[in-house]
């Protein structure tokens, strides 16, 4: 099995790396999300973009805010999908289907699109730093008691 790191360095930099994007899901959150969710998901989304701002994005409980608000998003997201018909009667069309549907977002959701994208980056590679913490520990454990 090939592992995506190979020495303590690249681990140490996937960690670095968290920093800048939990400052990009803050502006994201400031400027994309805040004044387009309800009035607890927006407490909850301010609470984290100031602890994302304060670099605070190891401590307990910044995953499942995060994970949260992924959720509150991507309802949101959904709720502001709409189908638009499209229809090709040209004789160039040698399909069965004359009409289809084209999903297409609102602008609300385009730009609450636009801060989940960078909100998962940071959860993604946050998870992962915190699996392989979790799995040096487990290791330690394992090393100590043979």
């Amino acid at each position: 099995m090939d592992m995506p790191f190979k020495s303590a360095s690249e681990i140490t930099a996937m960690a670095a790396s968290c920093f800048p994007l939990a400052r990009a899901a803050a502006t994201g959150i400031d400027q994309d999300v805040l004044d387009l969710v309800a009035p607890k998901p927006k407490r909850e989304a301010k609470k984290l973009a100031a602890l994302l701002r304060a670099g605070k994005i190891f401590d307990r409980g910044i995953l499942a805010m995060l994970h949260e608000l992924v959720g509150v998003l991507d309802a949101e997201i959904a709720e502001g999908t709409y189908v638009e018909p499209r229809y090709d009667h040209s004789p160039e069309n040698v399909s069965d289907y004359k009409t289809w549907g084209q999903e297409r977002l609102t602008p609300e959701a385009d730009r609450l699109s636009n801060a989940l994208a960078v909100v998962i980056e940071l959860y993604a590679t946050l998870s992962a730093v915190h699996d392989i913490l979790r799995a040096e520990k487990a290791l330690e454990g394992l090393r100590s008691a043979a």
